[in-house]
């Protein structure tokens, strides 16, 4: 069960994303949310800059305390109602502190990447995903207050997808629609009846789909994903994430990655 959980803002828009996801997903699973205001950049780093423009950094400063004011505010509004929920803001917090709150959290929500021209950082991305050694969803700029009840699973059998599908198992159980969809491979190929036999065993049944994707570029491959979800009606979509830490190379869907993360309407949930 997700009853712990680390909602990590930049203080843009992903602030109220992240915070209001976990807000969702805490009362579904009776859990609560550890919010954080984490940033890249910190109010000094302007300093060379501002040997010649001393005002830069004056500005730099001011926007830095106005992200971290708007975590604050959509803390307070969001999650401060949830019982044992905390919120660590300021400047203080480094990259190794964020990487310890990670790993003894149930579940990461991160806004989506690219929807502020500053934030989420893809480094904090890059954390949370190969750091933190947990799930990660990344909340749409609009998701939906109903609760999660068609999940799309994404196959291909190996170790990154098996473990994105072990993390999302408390989604599934209480969904009340839950495919399994193998991208370019038979289901017998990619070890699908084990998978099904462990959900059956967990008191979930899920259907099979096959999607042939090798005949078309990566964004393709990408778009075709996002179309499946949504004509299934989808609003989770759970998918392993590859690579070595990179943004542009997570899932196993390879160039369908960047498409998928900055485009996917519902939840989507990462496991590497």
């Amino acid at each position: 069960m997700y009853r712990s959980i680390l909602a990590i803002s930049e203080g843009g828009p992903e602030a109220a994303m992240s915070f209001r996801l976990a807000a969702m997903i805490a009362s579904m699973f009776g859990g609560t949310v550890d919010a954080v205001h984490f940033s890249e950049t910190h109010p000094g780093d302007a300093d060379i800059a501002a040997q010649a423009m001393p005002f830069l950094k004056r500005v730099t400063d001011d926007r830095l305390k106005s992200r971290a004011l708007e975590s604050e505010r959509a803390y307070r509004e969001l999650l401060a109602p949830l019982p044992g929920a905390t919120f660590t803001g300021g400047h203080g917090v480094t990259r190794a502190q964020l990487i310890t709150m990670g790993r003894f959290a149930n579940l990461l929500l991160l806004g989506r990447p690219g929807a502020d021209a500053e934030h989420i950082a893809p480094e904090t991305v890059r954390v949370a995903l190969y750091e933190c050694a947990r799930p990660v969803v990344i909340a749409p700029p609009n998701p939906n207050p109903a609760p999660i009840s068609s999940v799309v699973v994404a196959w291909n059998g190996s170790a990154q997808a098996a473990r994105a599908a072990g993390f999302a198992l408390p989604f599934l159980k209480t969904a009340a629609k839950v495919t399994v969809l193998v991208a370019g491979a038979t289901p017998d190929e990619v070890g699908t009846t084990h998978l099904l036999r462990t959900f059956d065993r967990h008191g979930i049944a899920a259907a099979v789909e096959s999607m042939d994707h090798d005949a078309v570029t990566g964004r393709a491959r990408g778009d075709g994903l996002l179309d499946y979800a949504h004509d299934r009606g989808a609003n989770l979509l759970v998918m392993g994430a590859y690579g070595h830490g990179g943004v542009t190379n997570l899932l196993g869907l390879g160039g369908a990655t960047a498409r998928v993360i900055a485009a996917c309407p519902v939840p989507l949930l990462l496991a590497h």
